[in-house]
């Protein structure tokens, strides 16, 4: 097997939220799948033209030949700093279904595995998220754009584009009858379905789609969901119940107030009374996994969340704490000026000092949040960001938070006070 091999090319595929495909989660928005120049798209291509299409072929010879496509450069930069990716993740995570030879050639048989973003429907205006992903960002941003006039030149022009490609996006792409065919025909095989959005739970063909597998006798189909976790439907979380198995993975960026802001607007009782719903209804086999996006807004946070964690952990019975709960970060790639190595090095060096002595207040077991602590620390302690590039993001940083300050309500300043005494003074 080649150093650069992947399972996702060879398994699996990803919709964005308007319908376009990618190999996996991981790669950036604007690299799609594309056939003859033309955009590939769940709803109006067959899975077959899709999953055999000179630029998925194209790309699993590259990693058969040890090559790294530019497809994948989110993993070989998180690589090359000494930090797992999404590509050695899954040979952990899918090592139970997705390793036999014949998904070591350029054919394989169709997707054991799909990861579904159906359209951008969303509760929330997190900071680090965009139009895409969001249908209250776009509509905030395009209501920013007509209103303020102090809205900096860069950032005017970043959304701009970004509204752009919203007010052209089809996003009814997963009613069409196109995508009905391809659930149909990967549904009875479907080791793993995992969806987000948008927030999922608000979107009724999620229920569907998981009803469709149902419906094809297939019980044992991996169900994996991100969610925002302020949201409970009921409908939806029975419906997912019927598996045997799956995860939750929950973003949760930092606590109460702090995590309001970086995730406008959540409220924090209703993460409280969600994470005890998962408990009550979710056998201790499904496991959780709380990914933090780590940025500059919280890049000392890390002991405060994890010992929440164990805090919370630790209220509930034996039985209940036999269940897995995962904590890792997910190092922010975009857009830059979030990016938490624009944090001076000297100040991040101090939290990675602090991070790497953290010992939780409580002793709970099956926590795991060492592996992701040792990545953070890595992320902290990197020094390849060019200076001017380091001052410039801040500065941008600033200017965003601002901006959203003036038609939110909200001050950044008053709720990061280590970020305005600390870092920008």
């Amino acid at each position: 097997m080649a150093s650069t091999y992947c399972l996702y090319p060879f398994t699996n595929l990803n919709s964005n939220t308007e319908g376009s495909v990618k190999l996996c989660c991981t790669i950036n928005e604007n690299i799609h799948a594309t056939k003859d120049g033309v955009e590939l798209n769940f709803g109006t291509h067959s899975i077959e033209d899709i999953w055999n299409s000179e630029y998925m072929t194209t790309v699993r010879r590259q990693l058969l030949n040890g090559e790294r496509p530019d497809a994948c450069g989110v993993c070989w930069r998180l690589e090359d700093k000494g930090i797992q990716s999404s590509r050695q993740s899954a040979f952990a995570e899918l090592k139970d279904w997705a390793n036999p030879k014949h998904y070591q050639t350029d054919t394989p048989p169709l997707p054991q595995s799909l990861e579904l973003r159906l359209g951008h429907f969303c509760n929330l205006r997190c900071n680090s998220c965009w139009s895409l992903s969001s249908d209250r960002i776009y509509n905030e941003r395009k209501k920013i754009l007509n209103i303020d006039n102090s809205v900096p030149g860069w950032l005017r022009n970043d959304w701009a584009g970004e509204i752009e490609i919203a007010d052209n996006s089809n996003w009814n792409w997963w009613m069409n009858e196109e995508f009905d065919k391809t659930i149909r025909k990967l549904a009875p095989r479907l080791k793993r379905l995992y969806l987000t959005g948008g927030e999922p739970t608000l979107i009724k063909r999620n229920i569907e789609i998981m009803q469709m597998i149902l419906d094809s006798g297939n019980t044992d189909c991996y169900i994996a969901l991100t969610t925002n976790l302020t949201n409970w439907n009921e409908i939806f979380f029975q419906t997912m119940k019927r598996f045997k198995h799956g995860e939750f993975q929950i973003s949760i960026d930092h606590l109460y107030d702090k995590n309001y802001y970086i995730r406008y607007p959540t409220q924090w009782k209703k993460i409280d009374e969600n994470m005890i719903r998962i408990y009550d209804n979710f056998p201790n086999t499904w496991k959780i996994k709380h990914y933090t996006v780590f940025q500059n807004y919280n890049w000392d946070a890390i002991p405060e969340i994890l010992n929440w964690v164990f805090k919370h952990r630790s209220f509930w019975n034996e039985q209940e704490q036999e269940r897995l709960y995962i904590w890792s970060p997910i190092i922010l790639d975009s857009p830059s000026y979030l990016d938490v190595r624009t944090i001076p090095l000297d100040v991040r060096q101090e939290a990675a000092d602090v991070l790497e002595n953290f010992t939780p207040d409580y002793q709970v077991p099956n926590i795991w949040w060492e592996h992701g602590a040792k990545q953070a620390i890595k992320i902290l302690r990197d020094d390849t960001l060019d200076e001017n590039l380091r001052v410039e993001g801040l500065q941008k940083f600033r200017e965003y938070c601002d901006t959203l300050d003036r038609n939110r309500g909200t001050k950044w300043y008053n709720t990061f006070h280590n970020i305005a005494f600390k870092v920008l003074t």
